[in-house]
């Protein structure tokens, strides 16, 4: 709670100081008007003041941030009040790799790929099994293995590991057999089935522009 601040005087002893103030403040015969009232009657007294409106709760703020994946790139969220930043492909890397960073620590290793069939793309892998994809110094894709991190997920909760009943409770899915293996589609997010059992779990996931070998 803020704290009004005080100042006393300091060229008056206390008692001095506190007999003065109590005289200014203390009405006399002389201060009644012409109809004989008090014009002091109605006066606040300072021993009880005016009620005030009350103070709200503790307003909840974030312990920590979290990373979300997204179809359209990555989404920095709130913990405790889900409020999101979103970082959309094409932003710039640097703001991207500093967000992450932030949360998910140092990159573990950067470097080009100049064989995507994209285009060059300098590839970087932090902890948790996440990859960023970058091509022009803009952040172009992401992408997780199957050994990446179960916590790292879409905001409905989808990641690696995820059943296939999961994902497609979530999301419109489109699956279909590929070089690749048992792919799926939804809507912006793509990724690979175990199997293409009904209780297939996921085991790569990425989206935007990566370096799939097909």
């Amino acid at each position: 709670m803020r704290k009004a601040a005080f100042r006393s005087s300091a060229f008056l002893p206390l008692g001095l100081t506190l007999l003065l103030a109590m005289a200014a403040c203390t009405p006399t015969s002389d201060t009644a008007d012409a109809n004989g009232t008090d014009p002091m009657a109605d006066a606040v007294d300072p021993a009880d003041p005016a009620p005030t409106d009350p103070i709200s709760g503790d307003q909840v703020e974030d312990t920590e941030s979290l990373v979300a994946l997204s179809g359209e790139g990555l989404q920095i969220v709130g913990d405790r009040t889900g409020s999101t930043a979103s970082l959309a492909f094409g932003t710039e890397m640097t703001v991207v790799a500093d967000a992450v960073t932030s949360i998910l620590g140092e990159p573990l290793e950067s470097g080009e790929n100049s064989e995507c069939g994209s285009g060059p793309q300098t590839i970087t892998q932090w902890p948790h099994g996440l990859v960023l994809h970058a091509a022009n110094d803009k952040f172009i894709g992401w992408s997780l293995g199957s050994d990446a991190d179960t916590t790292l997920t879409t905001m409905a909760g989808v990641g690696i590991g995820s059943p296939r009943r999961e994902l497609e409770s979530a999301y419109t899915v489109k699956v279909y057999e590929s070089s690749l293996g048992t792919e799926f589609s939804a809507g912006d997010l793509f990724g690979i089935l175990k199997s293409s059992e009904p209780d297939a779990v996921i085991e790569n996931l990425w989206a935007g522009t990566t370096c799939n070998f097909r």
